[in-house]
């Protein structure tokens, strides 16, 4: 991860580093420290650093403080040709907040100082996309996943080298209509094209922006090569333990029936050497042993192990149990 300098005028047009007064400075030039120019950035005074001018639309309302904007407009995610906002579309008003605009060109030194620069929802440093109507998934460079793309509705994007989302008393992500709302009719609300939501829409948890598949080689003459899919459902934590409970029971029964089967054998034997016939009695003695020490006693131990993996895994008071106690899903 590069670090970049917390001040540097390596990015400055020429004609202006020999104008430009930075705190650095003023300690090398020995000049008076006594009092804090308006200008040379410590404790919240105005930074100097590149100027970048965003080319604003014609209807394109810009609050503007240094490389840190607000515009409101319509959708608009690059050019004046791109967007719902080129094409004249009604309903396409969009609140645009962004910082650092081309932050991330020329290998994040930015773009040359005075430039005039348009939207870039990949160089720009931080971003939140507010619209009525806009094709968000296209915007961001987003796959489909199994959602799709979301095409010409209103949605909210949010973008920048790390994102955090605290909750103090919770966090939901919820998705699909709500019935609580009065004069939306008996299926709820709409979406704001005045359509109706899908009744559970999913959400879709995508690392690394991919939604395809890999396949796995597989060895000949042992195992069969495979393909799994990258984005799968997560698995829901009590199903998934009942259906692991389930297992095990089955493993109980297998257990059981082998620890029966070992006995009978056992008595069968008991009765079979005491026969006059003499590779019968030599025989016996030596299988029971072996049933016991071999086949017995490794029931018993499986069955323990068994037992304290129900005790770990399945249990709420298991150090490795399966299901969140404080994540939910559905």
């Amino acid at each position: 991860m590069s670090k970049k300098p917390l001040w540097t005028d390596e990015h400055f047009a020429e004609f202006k580093k020999e104008h430009i007064s930075s705190l650095q400075q003023r300690l090398q030039n020995n000049q008076s420290l006594n009092f804090m120019p308006s200008n040379a950035g410590p404790l919240h005074t105005e930074v100097q650093e590149p100027i970048v001018n965003f080319h604003a639309a014609p209807s394109q309302l810009e609050i503007n403080s240094q490389n840190a904007s607000i515009i409101f407009g319509s959708d608009r995610p690059g050019g004046l040709a791109s967007g719902y906002g080129a094409a004249g579309a009604q309903g396409s008003n969009t609140i645009d907040i962004v910082v650092g605009r081309m932050a991330g060109a020329n290998k994040g030194a930015g773009p040359p100082d005075g430039a005039v620069v348009e939207p870039s929802f990949g160089a720009d440093a931080a971003r939140i996309y507010i619209s009525q109507r806009t094709d968000i998934d296209k915007n961001f460079g987003l796959i489909e996943g199994r959602i799709g793309s979301i095409k010409g509705h209103s949605a909210i994007g949010i973008k920048a080298d790390g994102v955090r989302i605290i909750g103090r008393e919770g966090v939901k992500i919820v998705t699909g209509r709500s019935y609580a709302f009065g004069g939306m009719g008996s299926t709820g609300e709409t979406n704001a094209m005045g359509g109706t939501p899908e009744v559970c829409p999913p959400i879709e948890l995508i690392a690394g922006n991919s939604d395809g598949e890999e396949n796995i080689p597989g060895i000949p003459f042992i195992m069969a090569g495979e393909t799994i899919k990258h984005l799968q459902g997560v698995a829901r934590g009590e199903n998934t333990r009942d259906a692991i409970k389930e297992l095990a029971d089955l493993v109980e029964e297998v257990i059981g029936a082998l620890f029966n089967f070992v006995l009978i054998q056992a008595t069968f034997n008991s009765v079979l050497g005491i026969t006059p016939i003499p590779w019968h009695a030599n025989a016996a003695p030596t299988a029971n042993t072996q049933l016991v020490s071999k086949v017995q006693a490794a029931l018993w131990h499986t069955r323990i192990n068994k037992v304290m993996w129900d005790l770990n895994h399945m249990q709420p008071q298991g150090y490795k149990y399966i299901c969140s106690k404080n994540v939910y899903s559905t």
